[in-house]
């Protein structure tokens, strides 16, 4: 039993109760924290490989779909004239910038050629292909 000490029996608690606050925060950062891997995927199906490796500094990520649009960041780029231009800008403003490729597993390579080579005369210090982990190889 706790003892009440200062103020008059029977009054009004002037303090606030912050648990049910806490609870509440600590149940919204588990939903979070469980959420976060299944938002954050790639656009489009990629390919697996066996051996990733990981890159330090800027990302440019240029996604092709299996129709064969180009789009970064959401802005479509119909021409391979205008993807080459915007991705030499990119590359002359940032000394270390990696272009990767998020190209649909199902997308033809005839539709990865234009792309590839826009990113060979962007002048980008690295160009990488997306793929996914397979299942077989993740430890």
């Amino acid at each position: 039993m706790a003892l009440s000490v200062g103020r008059p029996r029977g009054g009004a608690i002037a303090e606030i109760n912050v648990t049910p606050m806490a609870d509440v925060m600590i149940v919204l950062l588990i939903i979070f924290m469980v959420a976060t891997p299944i938002i954050v995927t790639a656009p489009v199906p990629l390919p697996a490989a066996a051996h990733p490796t990981e890159h330090a500094g800027e990302t440019l990520d240029v996604v092709v779909r299996a129709d064969g649009s180009v789009t970064i960041a959401g802005t479509p780029f119909p021409t391979s004239a205008s993807l080459a231009d915007y991705l030499a800008a990119r590359a002359s403003a940032t000394r270390s910038l990696l272009i990767l490729i998020q190209a649909d597993r199902d997308a033809a390579y005839r539709d990865l050629e234009p792309v590839l080579t826009a990113c060979r005369a962007s002048g980008a210090s690295e160009v990488g292909l997306a793929t996914e982990l397979r299942p077989e190889s993740q430890p």
